[in-house]
């Protein structure tokens, strides 16, 4: 992760919807200092672990999201899939969909992986619909798998393999930097 990552995450701070697609009760707020630089040294110490990668997706040049293959299994030639844009701002410009074909081309091309799959809380509907056009299948449910609020949720188990991945050009206008 770039230096300037860090205060772009921050300047986005935390918003409700965001953090529950990933299975937290949030208020929508701002970022501490404190969490900014927890945030980003995680990131750095997480660049040395040869199970995952990460990425930052850029809009307009600034930090837009992160994405992620981990649990990279080479003796299995697969890897788990993660992203997550910081604003719903961007959400609708296509960020998310041209940074999941980049990564995805990385790990058929590249790394040669043979499986990606990931794992979604069912109420995410826009998220679903997106990993779907980027050809992940819907492999099953995992149910009551996450707790919030005392209320039990399901995941969507996805995945896309290999020869199910098309040519991974993008045409979204953010990029992508590790």
């Amino acid at each position: 992760m770039l230096p300037a990552d860090r205060d772009a995450r921050q300047r986005f701070g935390f918003d409700t919807d965001i953090e529950r697609g990933y299975g937290v009760l949030r208020e929508s707020g701002p970022m501490t200092d404190d969490e900014a630089d927890r945030w980003h040294e995680r990131l750095v110490h997480e660049e040395d672990d040869p199970s995952r990668m990460a990425w930052a997706i850029e809009a307009a040049g600034d930090l837009a999201g992160l994405a992620f293959l981990q649990r990279i299994r080479e003796v299995d030639a697969k890897a788990q899939f993660a992203i997550g844009l910081l604003s719903p701002e961007l959400f609708g410009h296509g960020y998310g969909t041209g940074a999941t074909h980049l990564v995805l081309a990385h790990a058929f091309g590249q790394m040669a992986l043979h499986r990606v799959d990931l794992r979604v809380l069912a109420f995410n509907e826009r998220a679903i619909a997106m990993y779907r056009r980027c050809g992940f299948v819907e492999e099953g449910v995992e149910r009551d798998s996450c707790r919030m609020g005392g209320q039990w949720y399901d995941d969507v188990i996805m995945g896309i393999l290999t020869h199910e991945f098309g040519d991974g050009r993008s045409s979204a206008s953010g990029g992508v930097h590790t």
